[in-house]
C-alpha cells in the first residue's frame, strides 16, 4: 500500500456499507466508513492509531477491493455522474434519531443521544447510526430492536445514498447544522461518560459503589476509563443477580463501544 495516497471507496465498498454483502468484520466495516476520499493513507493511520493496525486493515480491505486510488481500475464507475441526490437536513435527522430513542430506551439513551447530537457532518451520523445497528440487539430484545431500526433505517439510507453519490462525483447538498456551539470534531466526552457512570453505579449498587466510583473518577483518558469498565462489566454479575447485571451493563455498554470507535 503507498501511504501518501489517498483511497476511496470502490462500488464494491459502498455495497458492503449499504448492503453488507461481504459481511466484513466490524473493525473493517467501521475503517471503510472512514474512508473519505480527502485523506491520506498515512493521515487515516495517524488518526485512527489508538484502535489497533491501521495500517494492516487498510491493505486488507484494498487487497480486498474496498477501496483504491481514485481513477484506479477497480475504484467506482464514473462514467455518467448520477443525479445529485435529495437534499440532507442533519438537523431534522438528528432530531427524528434523538425522539426515536427516547421514546424506545428511555434514560438509557441518554449517552448515545449525546453522541448523536454531537455530529457535525452527515458523514460523522452515519458513523454513529452504524453503531447504533450494532449495538440496539445487545440493549432491547429482537422484538424491540427490530422495530426501532426500521424507524431509523430511512436515515440511513438516505445517509448511503449521499455517500454514493458522493464518491460517484455528485456535489454533496447538506443543509448545514445550525450554528449551537457543537465541536468541530466528534470527540469522546470523558466528563459526560463520567457522570452516566457514577449514576448507573450508584442506581445499581447505592453506597458500596463508593470505591469503584472514586477509580473511574481518577481516570484521565479513554483508555484508561476502558480498563475500568472491562473491571465493572466482571464485577456486576458477582455483586448483582444476573438480571439486574445485565441492567446495569446495558446502560454502560454504549460508552465502551464508544470509547473504542473511530473517531472523526
Amino acid at each position: 500500500m503507498e501511504l501518501h495516497r489517498i483511497y476511496i471507496k470502490t462500488a464494491k465498498g459502498l455495497e458492503e456499507i449499504q448492503s453488507r454483502a461481504y459481511k466484513l468484520p466490524t473493525h473493517l466495516r467501521r475503517l471503510l466508513i472512514m474512508v473519505d476520499g480527502r485523506s491520506t493513507a498515512t493521515e487515516l493511520i495517524s488518526r485512527l492509531t489508538s484502535l489497533g493496525n491501521i495500517e494492516l486493515e487498510l491493505a486488507e480491505l484494498a487487497a480486498g477491493g474496498f477501496i483504491a486510488p481514485p481513477g484506479s481500475g477497480s475504484s467506482a464507475p464514473g462514467a455518467a455522474s448520477p443525479p445529485a441526490p435529495p437534499e440532507f437536513n442533519l438537523d431534522e435527522a438528528k432530531y427524528s434519531i434523538r425522539s426515536i430513542l427516547l421514546g424506545t430506551m428511555g434514560p438509557a439513551a441518554e449517552y448515545r443521544i449525546e453522541c448523536v447530537e454531537a455530529v457535525t457532518t452527515p458523514d460523522q451520523l452515519q458513523v454513529e447510526l452504524n453503531t447504533l445497528h450494532e449495538l440496539l440487539p445487545k440493549l432491547l430484545s429482537r422484538q424491540q430492536a427490530e422495530p426501532v431500526w426500521r424507524q431509523l433505517e430511512p436515515i440511513a439510507r438516505a445517509l448511503e445514498q449521499r455517500a454514493s453519490s458522493q464518491s460517484h462525483g455528485a456535489a454533496p447538498q447538506t443543509k448545514p447544522a445550525a450554528a449551537s456551539g457543537l465541536p468541530a470534531h466528534l470527540e469522546f466526552n470523558l466528563a459526560k461518560a463520567k457522570d452516566v457512570i457514577r449514576f448507573t453505579l450508584l442506581g445499581a449498587l447505592g453506597p458500596s459503589a463508593a470505591h469503584r466510583i472514586e477509580r473511574v473518577e481518577a481516570t484521565a483518558t479513554p483508555e484508561e476509563l476502558r480498563v475500568e469498565l472491562d473491571a465493572i462489566r466482571d464485577m456486576l454479575p458477582k455483586v448483582l443477580s444476573r438480571r439486574q447485571a445485565e441492567q446495569a451493563w446495558r446502560q454502560l455498554e454504549p460508552i465502551m463501544i464508544s470509547i473504542t470507535e473511530p473517531s472523526v
